[in-house]
């Protein structure tokens, strides 16, 4: 063989070595941008799972809170329910034979005083929102939970300030009742009933007690109606999480 063509076949061979190393040297590259996205797609899927594990217990949490609201606003509807038919026997009275004072003071007594604080399950949803992961909730549902915060925390406000208002007309009674079971407490005691003439505050008493069940009313069947209204958005926001859950 010539130089000239031995030459030749020597540039031949270098130029297909580099060839073959640099086809070599690409498909490493390749592989490598390949197992670099398989190894990032794999990390946004974990990501995401992660992500939707914590989505789906959030909504757990959720229907407990709901479920629990619920369950006090049904029986918080029961229970003022039943203060409100007492009070509504004892203004039928009225209607059907001749009230005496003693009778009124008596009847006025057997009802129900108390006040009740309605307080609703939020630690999820403010959770939510002061983690800044409410934004991880679809945009209808989380609407819709934020709108029932705004619903439990007015009728929460309103019958404080009617609990409020009516704890003004309460202590002022006080004062002229002393409590509620003293007069019963002085029965085997005359000479501690004459003194303290019990039946001489009577007309203001029976007053002061009227003035709490006429607040107690109007603050009660109000949130009776709140509580139902309530109940419906319950359920609502129920069901869009519902159809989230998985």
């Amino acid at each position: 063989m010539t130089p000239f063509f031995r030459k030749i076949r020597q540039r031949m061979l270098k130029e297909n070595r580099f060839t073959r190393y640099t086809i070599y040297a690409i498909g490493e590259i390749v592989l490598v941008v390949i197992g670099i996205l398989i190894a990032l797609q794999i990390n946004n899927w974990n990501e995401d799972q992660k992500l939707e594990i914590k989505t789906q217990n959030y909504y757990k949490q959720l229907l407990e809170d709901l479920n629990k609201d619920r369950t006090f606003a049904e029986h918080t509807i029961i229970k003022f329910e039943l203060q409100r038919k007492a009070y509504q026997d004892y203004l039928n009275k009225f209607k059907t034979y001749q009230f005496t004072i003693k009778s009124m003071y008596k009847d006025l007594l057997n009802l129900n005083p108390e006040s009740y604080a309605l307080n609703f399950n939020t630690s999820t949803i403010e959770s939510l929102q002061n983690s800044g992961e409410i934004v991880i909730i679809p945009p209808l549902l989380r609407n819709k939970l934020l709108d029932l915060k705004r619903m439990q925390q007015k009728i929460t406000l309103d019958e404080s300030l009617d609990n409020r208002g009516k704890t003004g007309v309460t202590e002022r009674l006080s004062m002229l009742i002393g409590s509620m079971s003293l007069e019963e407490r002085l029965g085997n005691q005359k000479e501690l009933k004459e003194l303290f003439n019990m039946g001489k505050n009577n007309t203001d008493i029976i007053l002061g007690i009227e003035a709490v069940q006429d607040w107690m009313d109007f603050s009660e069947k109000k949130s009776i109606r709140l509580l139902k209204d309530l109940l419906k958005e319950i359920e609502n926001v129920e069901e869009l999480i519902r159809k989230e859950l998985k």
